[in-house]
């Protein structure tokens, strides 16, 4: 029984590290993600390019928005420029 309890615990611990793990890496992406208003960016493919006027993140990542409308996914990289 009273191991039964402590391993209720330490569950209960890890998913406590766990979803403040997840808050940090949400925050620091938002805090990356905001670096990246206002500058030219090309995806990784070299496809698309423009201006940055937003930026989502969420559970599939994080998404640059274009001046344009188009949508770069910083997930596979993507090159800054000026």
């Amino acid at each position: 029984m009273v191991s039964q309890l402590a391993t209720i615990s330490e569950v209960g611990q890890a998913v406590q590290t766990n979803s403040s793990l997840s808050s940090l890496l949400t925050s620091t992406s938002l805090t990356q993600a905001e670096q990246l208003i206002g500058q030219n960016i090309t995806s990784a493919d070299g496809s698309t390019s423009g201006q940055v006027t937003s930026v989502t993140v969420n559970a599939s990542g994080t998404t640059a928005i274009l001046s344009n409308g188009q949508q770069v996914p910083l997930a596979n990289g993507a090159t800054v420029g000026s």
